[in-house]
């Protein structure tokens, strides 16, 4: 599977079990990020000013001023910013922070993972930002404390811009059952590729979820299981350099031939194809 960077790692001070970090860019130190990777963290980033691409799990996405951009743990990235591109990056685990994913829709793995804050929404968070790190750097007593609920509220202003922007599209919403269903889905979709087995843990009838995630998606279950698998075989394939066959077996599949058809028909690319072309 890909490699997986933590917070020690990515800012090179090991046996520190960091879990959470604030960095203000002015300007950004790493402009330029040609190799994607994946984070075992959260990751929020803010854009003061600057312009650029940041690619997320295979999608580009313009960076420009005020946009706030959204990772999950797994999810690989790269990105092409100007020299001069300034604003806040926040980086925390989920053992300083779990926020779940009902609670806070960018993070899900379907959902769009930009967003254009408006002016009022952007000084607002801006000035948010600013006290979280303050914090940070003062480390009074109960600091700790006091970060998890900055970084709270922080959150819950980023969810409130998401829902202004998106509230009518299927990136936002309070359908327990599909945003359950996306949650199962994330941790068994390598090893079971069956509307059923899901359908089962909620309680429901196969064609039930089906017909709720056909209401929320536009899509069924059993398309959004094909996409989940899809996307972690291109991170595979593109981002690693196992075997083809290695990465069929990762995700399940027992017959090669079967998993190249699978990704061709999903895809429009052979495997191979794909990764010369990703190379």
């Amino acid at each position: 599977m890909l490699p997986t960077f933590n917070i020690e790692e990515i800012f090179n001070t090991p046996f520190s079990q960091e879990t959470f970090k604030i960095l203000y860019h002015q300007p950004i130190n790493m402009p330029v990020i040609l190799h994607p990777h994946k984070h075992d963290f959260y990751m929020i980033m803010v854009i003061e000013q600057g312009s650029g691409v940041h690619t997320i799990d295979f999608q580009d996405y313009e960076v420009k001023e005020r946009t706030a951009f959204f990772l999950a743990p797994g999810q690989a990235h790269k990105w092409i910013l100007s020299p001069d591109t300034t604003g806040y990056q926040v980086l925390f685990s989920s053992s300083f922070l779990l926020p779940s994913n009902q609670n806070f829709p960018f993070f899900n793995i379907s959902a769009i993972p930009a967003l254009l804050l408006g002016v009022s929404d952007y000084d607002q968070l801006f000035n948010e930002l600013q006290s979280l790190q303050q914090e940070s750097v003062l480390k009074k007593a109960f600091y700790k404390e006091q970060l998890k609920n900055r970084l709270l509220v922080i959150l819950t202003l980023l969810k409130r811009a998401y829902w202004n922007a998106f509230k009518d599209t299927e990136y936002v919403g309070n359908n327990r059952i599909v945003q359950n269903y996306l949650l199962l889905l994330e941790k068994y979709y390598h090893t079971n590729s069956e509307v059923a087995f899901y359908a089962d843990k909620l309680h429901v009838t196969a064609n039930y979820l089906n017909q709720v995630c056909r209401k929320k998606w536009g899509t069924t279950a059993s398309n959004l299981i094909k996409e989940r698998i899809l996307l972690e075989a291109k991170r595979s394939i593109a981002l690693t350099d196992l075997d083809i066959k290695e990465v069929a077996f990762s995700l399940g599949f027992t017959d090669i031939s079967y998993f190249s058809r699978f990704f061709k028909k999903q895809s429009g690319l052979s495997p191979l194809e794909f990764r010369n072309r990703n190379k």
